[in-house]
């Protein structure tokens, strides 16, 4: 296999053994349709699977094609080297930086050359139209359907750039994260590629939301106040504010609050600084970083320290010197 590898903390498979990779990527991808061609095969796959995304790095060492049935997932393929192409019921596409997206309404078919790696984000259909229509206030029945266009390079760069970092944090730290910092990775990719590709709520998604009273701020607020340490429920907070998700997002830019989640962050720095000021023999940096939600120590201490004012390790250790 090549160097050039990510989520090794995720293995699927690795294999040179057609029979085994068929076997793992069906139950596994969901694939119906496995074949290889030449002497020379091996597979390898490493496939993070969360609550509403799955994130996959494949490499193949010989030549193969894979076939998917129709299914209730979007996907989208980022390339990191070598060539690949895809057809649904179209013409066949090359597998370029990234794909557009590919809805899970017809069968997709894969097609890789030697020495190709990739990156596949699979977001489930249902919980990705949830999410939007939450931002949105939108309760009708209407599908969540994206437009079959290329996306704008300039904006899938930054995409592009962003689920790489997913890997990579899930690669450092996933495993150890909280359910917290899961679930806003996870929605924070959600809402990029939902501005990133156009689709039959866009224009509805940029628009303006209409204004909602002051008090809304305050509420959401005492919410997150006293939910700090739950993954934050985007369909609970509209409910409790009785206005649509986004016009919540608005009312707290329009507030100067930035939004609920950079608010929750602040409220749990806050948290973690109670708890370093009160350790027991058990308290470390890390610990109380990953019950905070951060899973990133490096973030969490310079976050820390530009909402605190020090470093963890110096309000632990200013507060053991007080025992």
């Amino acid at each position: 296999m090549g160097a050039v590898s990510y989520l090794d903390r995720y293995p699927l498979l690795r294999s040179r053994d057609t029979e085994y990779a068929r076997d793992r990527l069906f139950a596994e991808y969901g694939a119906d349709r496995f074949e290889t061609r030449g002497e020379t095969f091996g597979v390898q796959a490493n496939f993070a699977r969360l609550s509403s995304i799955g994130i996959a790095f494949c490499a193949y060492d010989g030549q193969a094609s894979l076939s998917f049935p129709e299914s209730q997932i979007f996907r989208q393929f980022f390339s990191i080297e070598g060539h690949a192409s895809f057809r649904t019921n179209a013409d066949s596409e090359p597998i370029e930086a990234w794909s557009p997206i590919v809805a899970g309404d017809t069968r997709l078919h894969l097609n890789f050359e030697p020495g190709y790696r990739q990156l596949v984000v699979r977001l489930d259909t249902l919980a990705t139209e949830r999410l939007l229509k939450r931002m949105i206030g939108d309760d009708s029945d209407a599908t969540l359907r994206f437009v079959a266009s290329k996306p704008d390079p300039a904006v899938m760069t930054h995409v592009r750039h962003d689920v790489f970092r997913f890997a990579e944090e899930l690669e450092k730290f996933g495993q150890e994260y909280s359910p917290i910092a899961i679930a806003e990775l996870e929605r924070a990719l959600m809402v990029r590629m939902l501005l990133a590709h156009r689709h039959n709520f866009t224009e509805r998604l940029h628009r303006s939301p209409p204004g909602a009273n002051r008090t809304v701020v305050n509420i959401v607020e005492s919410y997150i106040e006293a939910h700090w340490d739950q993954p934050l429920d985007l369909d609970m907070i509209a409910e409790i504010a009785n206005v649509s998700v986004r016009t919540v997002f608005r009312e707290f830019s329009d507030a100067g609050r930035g939004s609920p989640g950079q608010f929750a962050r602040r409220v749990r720095l806050r948290r973690a600084a109670e708890l370093l000021r009160r350790p027991d023999g058990q308290t470390s940096v890390l610990a109380v970083a990953f019950k905070c939600g951060f899973g990133n120590l490096g973030r969490f201490a310079s976050e820390y320290r530009s909402e605190i004012g020090e470093l963890p390790s110096e309000t632990l250790r200013n507060a053991r010197r007080k025992l």
